[in-house]
């Protein structure tokens, strides 16, 4: 419990109080009506409100938001003597949402959820990971706070493993005679080609959209790692115009002129895409671990029984993936800010980690969870993130990370569409890039 938090009031007390001065004061004594709605004001004036600005379901909500953990949350509060109160609104409308609230100066938020966004709105939120229990942090992958972080602070924790993998129809690989996955980019460029037969596509993916976590860019971030490249040098200035940069923009164009779904240029979100598969019409994907749970439910999806998982398959510096980077933040006004951060722990903690997984197929951040049995059992995929958490996954998040990827991800449209070689849209970005990075300063 916090410090200097009172006592809850109960509401028994109330009627206890009030029974002994009506036994004392007899027909004098103040109407029961009247009492009650006194002792409800001191209730409710002694319970401390926290605000969390989250995303709706099925994207990462937390619970009483979303459907899980509920009666733990009403025993932490009761515990707390607190009541968290949620704003929650659909994931596409947060981020521009949060920025006109903090441009007002009013945000009333003491907990907000952030996906990419922490170095953008820095001056908003605090730096408070240095706070969190050491248990709890040596049970999260090193690489969770590298997205949260920035001039050496540490403004959040990332509360679910969202690493893209590969998704595959099982049914479809034996019918061509595929017995695994692809492991390197030459297999799944020929995978794509060959598994292009009966009415379905190799591959799919959502291209209709240029910038953000999640958007054709960030795709082509993945296979640039996977390429042995990044985007910035230690000056923090572009340098993703290398042959890495070109060959990850030439193996989308391979991919897409053989064996892609051509409307993945207008899908424009992941759901978009992941209908495609679910209905059966495509082979492969990469795609975040949320949507293992549904692909599995026969009610909304043709391939139930039907999907495989496995790490991304290598370029010429292995495997790698993107974080999804969902994770909390607290408020730079708050006025409770050891509360939020131990809201944000109970969000953590492990028995509502694990209902997060099993009830809502958004994984659990702690490596114990993860590994843990029944997690595994309900979520396969889980195993498979795990691993792929052990190599690179950089979302390379700046605080112009959005107008940075708009840039990169119109070129990427550009070049899919025939307009632009890799080499052009390469150039043509780092130069667009590098007057960004330097107006930044």
């Amino acid at each position: 419990m916090q410090a200097n938090a009172k006592k809850p009031a109960t509401s028994g007390l109330v009627r206890r109080n009030f029974l002994k001065q009506a036994a004392l004061a007899g027909a004098a004594a103040v109407p029961l009506s009247g009492l009650l709605a006194s002792g409800a004001r001191n209730a409710l004036a002694d319970t401390t409100a926290l605000s969390v600005f989250a995303p709706l379901p099925p994207d990462p909500a937390p619970p009483g938001d979303a459907k899980f953990s509920e009666a733990a949350l009403a025993s932490w509060e009761q515990a707390h003597n607190a009541k968290v109160n949620y704003e929650a609104v659909a994931w596409p409308q947060l981020h521009d949402k949060m920025a006109t609230n903090f441009a007002s100066g009013t945000h009333v938020w003491d907990v907000i959820y952030m996906s990419g966004w922490v170095s953008e709105f820095l001056k908003f939120v605090q730096p408070f990971s240095d706070k969190l229990s050491p248990g709890l942090v040596a049970d999260m992958p090193k690489s969770s706070f590298s997205t949260v972080t920035w001039g050496g602070k540490s403004y959040g924790a990332v509360f679910t493993l969202s690493l893209l993998t590969l998704f595959y129809n099982t049914e479809h690989f034996e019918k061509a005679g595929i017995k695994e996955p692809p492991k390197t980019w030459d297999d799944l460029k020929r995978y794509a080609k060959e598994l292009t037969r009966d009415g379905h596509y190799g591959w799919v993916l959502n291209y209709g959209d240029p910038a953000g976590i999640g958007g054709v860019a960030s795709y082509w971030m993945t296979y640039l790692q996977q390429a042995g490249g990044k985007m910035y040098g230690a000056d923090g200035m572009p340098v993703f115009n290398d042959a890495a940069g070109v060959d990850a923009l030439q193996l989308m164009v391979d991919l897409y002129k053989n064996g892609t779904d051509p409307g993945s240029i207008s899908y424009v979100g992941i759901n978009d895409a992941t209908n495609v598969m679910l209905a059966g019409k495509a082979s492969m994907m990469m795609n975040w671990p949320f949507t293992w749970k549904p692909a599995q439910d026969p009610s909304g999806s043709k391939i139930a029984g039907k999907l495989g998982g496995a790490i991304l398959p290598a370029g010429p510096a292995g495997t790698a993936s993107i974080d999804g980077t969902d994770a909390w933040t607290i408020a730079a006004n708050t006025k409770q800010p050891d509360l939020s951060r131990e809201l944000i722990e109970f969000y953590l903690s492990p028995d509502v980690q694990k209902q997060q997984a099993l009830q809502t197929g958004w994984l659990p951040i702690r490596i114990s969870l993860l590994q843990d049995p029944e997690v595994q059992k309900a979520l396969p995929n889980a195993a498979v993130v795990l691993e792929q958490a052990q190599h690179p996954y950089d979302s390379f998040v700046t605080p112009d990370y959005n107008q940075v990827t708009q840039v990169i991800g119109t070129e990427v449209q550009k070049t899919l569409q025939g307009s632009k070689t890799p080499k052009q849209a390469m150039q043509e970005s780092f130069d667009q890039v590098t007057a960004i990075v330097k107006k930044r300063g």
